[in-house]
C-alpha cells in the first residue's frame, strides 16, 4: 500500500494530482453518492461493499485515504481499519469512519486506531468533503496524527 505524504496542495494542482480515495459502505446508494460528491471534487473514487472486499482491493491499488462505514456485514469498518493497521508498516494513511452508533466504545476504538475523524450518519456529504479537501491539502505530519490518535 502506498501512504501519501502530506503538503499544501492549491485547488488546480488538487485537481490535477487526482488523489485516490478508498470508500467503502454497504448502502450503494450511500456509497455512489459520496463518489459523486468526491469526484466532484476532483478526486478519483474506488469502491467496496465491505471490509473484505475493501482489504481486496488495497491489496491490487495504491490509496491516498480511506472512507469507511462501520457497520457492514462480513467485517466491519473497526475491524478492517485494524487489519490496515497492521499491514501499514507504521506508516499513516489518513482514514475517515461513518457510523449511525456514535458511542464512546467505538469513537475511542476509532481513534485509537488512527482515524482521523468520526462523522455521524445520517451523513452531511458536504462536511465530510471538507473534511477530505483540509486533509489532502494540509501538511499533517504522521507523528503528529498517530499521537493525537492514541489521546482519543
Amino acid at each position: 500500500m502506498k501512504f501519501p505524504s502530506f503538503s499544501h496542495k492549491p485547488q488546480h494542482e488538487l485537481i490535477a494530482n487526482k488523489e485516490k480515495i478508498l470508500v467503502v459502505d454497504d448502502d450503494q446508494a450511500h456509497r455512489t453518492c459520496l463518489k459523486d460528491f468526491l469526484e466532484l471534487r476532483g478526486y478519483t473514487c474506488l469502491e467496496a461493499e465491505n471490509g473484505v472486499h475493501a482489504l481486496q482491493i488495497l491489496g491490487k491499488e495504491s490509496v491516498d485515504m480511506i472512507i469507511t462505514d462501520n457497520q457492514m456485514p462480513l467485517m466491519n469498518g473497526l475491524d478492517f481499519i485494524e487489519h490496515v493497521n497492521q499491514e501499514s508498516n507504521g506508516e499513516v494513511l489518513p482514514i475517515f469512519l461513518m457510523t449511525a452508533e456514535l458511542s464512546y466504545p467505538v469513537r475511542l476504538r476509532a481513534f485509537k486506531n488512527g482515524v482521523n475523524r468520526v462523522f455521524e450518519k445520517p451523513l452531511d456529504f458536504q462536511e465530510l468533503c471538507h473534511a477530505v479537501d483540509w486533509v489532502t491539502k494540509f501538511d499533517l505530519p504522521a507523528t503528529a496524527t498517530m499521537r493525537c490518535a492514541s489521546q482519543g
